[in-house]
C-alpha cells in the first residue's frame, strides 16, 4: 500500500520558515494540497517556483471556486477549468489530482459527472462533496466513484466516512469543530486501521485541522510505517 500525508497548505504559523522551501525541507512529509489556487489564479511565476521547490512532493491542486461555486460545474466553468488547468502546466507532473469543492448546497450529481467528463483528468479528478444528504447517500457517492476519487472525509458532518476504492483521498477536517480539532494518537490509529483493512492501492490523507495539522500528520505517518495492531 502506497501511503501519501500531508497538510492543506503550508502557509501556517507551525511553518518556521513560512515557505513552501521549509515544508519540503523539514515537514518530514511527502504530500501537500495547494487551496490558495481556490482564492484565486496563481501567477505563472509562483508556479514555476512551486514547480522547482516542491519537485519532491506530490501534489492536489484545489481548482479555483469560480469553477465549483460561481458557475457550479456549468457549461461556463468548463472554459474556467481549461484555462486554469493551464496555469499549471508548468507543476502538471508534479500533480496527482485536482481537487474540486462541492458547494455545501449543492446536489447535482449528474452535473458533477458531466462536467467530470468534460475535463478528462479521469482518476486525476477528485471530487467533495460537502452536502450532507449527497454524502450520506450510498447510490449518489457509488454513482460519483465510478467516475471520479470520491474524496473521503473526517469532519463534524461526517466522521470517517472512507469510501472502499483503489485510491483513497481523505481530508481531515476536524471533528467537533471545523479546522479545529487536535486528532488523539488513538482517533488517528482508528482511521489508519479502517484504510488498512480496505487495502487500498494508493492512500492520499491531508489534515486541514490548521494549527495541529503537521503534528496530527506526522503521526499518521508514524502509524502507517509502524502498520495496524495485531
Amino acid at each position: 500500500m502506497e501511503v501519501h500525508v500531508g497538510t492543506s497548505g503550508w502557509a501556517y504559523a507551525w511553518n518556521r520558515g513560512g515557505s513552501l522551501a521549509w515544508f519540503a525541507e523539514h515537514s518530514g512529509l511527502d504530500a501537500i494540497e495547494l487551496n490558495a489556487s481556490f482564492y484565486g489564479f496563481p501567477s505563472e511565476k509562483s508556479v514555476l517556483s512551486w514547480a522547482d521547490t516542491g519537485s519532491g512532493l506530490r501534489w492536489s491542486v484545489k481548482v479555483n471556486r469560480s469553477v465549483t461555486h460561481r458557475h457550479r460545474f456549468n457549461e461556463k466553468a468548463v472554459a474556467v477549468w481549461e484555462r486554469f488547468r493551464e496555469r499549471f502546466l508548468p507543476l502538471d507532473d508534479l500533480i496527482d489530482f485536482y481537487l474540486f469543492q462541492a458547494p455545501p448546497a449543492f446536489q447535482d450529481v449528474d452535473r458533477i459527472l458531466a462536467f467530470a467528463g468534460a475535463t478528462g483528468l479521469g482518476e486525476r479528478c477528485a471530487v467533495e462533496i460537502r452536502n450532507p444528504g449527497v454524502l450520506g447517500d450510498d447510490e449518489a457517492c457509488r454513482r460519483l466513484q465510478e467516475a471520479v476519487i470520491l474524496v473521503s472525509v473526517d469532519s463534524p458532518n461526517f466522521r470517517e466516512r472512507v469510501f472502499p476504492a483503489g485510491v483513497v483521498y481523505l481530508r481531515m477536517h476536524g471533528r467537533e469543530d471545523w479546522y479545529r480539532h487536535d486528532y488523539t494518537d488513538a482517533e488517528l490509529a482508528g482511521i489508519r486501521d479502517k484504510i488498512a483493512a480496505i487495502a487500498p492501492e494508493r492512500v492520499y490523507i491531508f489534515f486541514n485541522n490548521n494549527h495541529a495539522m503537521l503534528k496530527n500528520a506526522r503521526v499518521m505517518t508514524r502509524l502507517f510505517e509502524q502498520g495496524p495492531a495485531g
